[in-house]
């Protein structure tokens, strides 16, 4: 950790906190027969990894900072992905799952490994039912903590949104549309999120209590949707198209 000042003098002084990761076995010599075995595991693992799934005609973007605080050509073609494989109306899913923070660009070729460093965590395409206030109120989450580069920042599909960053927690969001039309707090819309967010997590409790369509037992792994979706269309064509708005964009 690392801590700029200024003393009373107006000098600047650090303070340096070092971090080290010891690796015990990094001078060990490995058993040939045991590094035999390993040598073989990674191989049948890079034949399954590296299949080639889809091409990129458009840059897209995973990067940490991108992810946590605006829309995401990659958190497009994700929450498309799993609206697609659902039949839901809208995805909501959290920028914070999404791992790789990178970016590709057009004509790269993606692979099994690209989309499984993308969703390292296993979790599961889950569909839930639920009225409009609660899409609002999870939304509302999503930003709520967008200044912090938190996690719960959302990836969305089926919705246009447009808040203010700058407005208290839970009131920033000023308007929201489903599919074209304006959300109707009344109305119930088919969800689909990830089973760590309908179970409450990254503060998504908005999300939990709706009639479950589709649970974590009966779900896929998101990324099996996603690279199921991106070799159904070969072609990637995912790009920032203003799913997130601040307010004066």
């Amino acid at each position: 950790m690392v801590e700029i000042g200024q003393d009373s003098d107006g000098k600047r002084t650090i303070d340096w906190v070092p971090s080290f990761r010891f690796i015990d076995t990094a001078d060990v010599t490995p058993d040939p027969e045991t590094q035999a075995m390993v040598d073989e595991f990674e191989k049948k693992l890079d034949e399954s990894l590296n299949v080639e799934i889809g091409t990129t005609a458009e840059m897209l973007d995973s990067r940490r900072n991108v992810v946590r605080s605006e829309e995401s050509s990659m958190g497009n073609l994700i929450a498309d992905a799993m609206k697609a494989a659902s039949g839901a109306d809208i995805t909501i899913t959290n920028g914070g799952g999404i791992r790789a923070d990178r970016t590709y660009d057009p004509g790269t070729v993606l692979t099994r490994r690209d989309i499984l460093t993308e969703l390292p965590f296993g979790n599961v395409t889950v569909v839930t039912e639920l009225p409009g206030t609660q899409v609002l109120a999870a939304l509302e989450n999503g930003v709520s903590q967008v200044e912090n580069g938190a996690g719960r920042f959302p990836q969305v599909s089926g919705i246009e949104l447009v808040y203010d960053p700058t407005a208290p927690a839970g009131s920033r969001i000023a308007s929201v549309k489903i599919n074209g039309a304006d959300l109707d707090p009344d109305a119930v819309y088919k969800v689909v999120t990830n089973d760590y967010m309908l179970g409450g997590g990254d503060g998504y409790g908005a999300l939990g209590g709706g009639n479950v369509l589709i649970n974590a037992g009966n779900g896929n792994l998101m990324a099996n949707d996603v690279m199921d979706y991106i070799a159904g269309m070969g072609t990637v064509n995912s790009v920032v198209e203003g799913r997130i708005k601040t307010v004066g964009q």
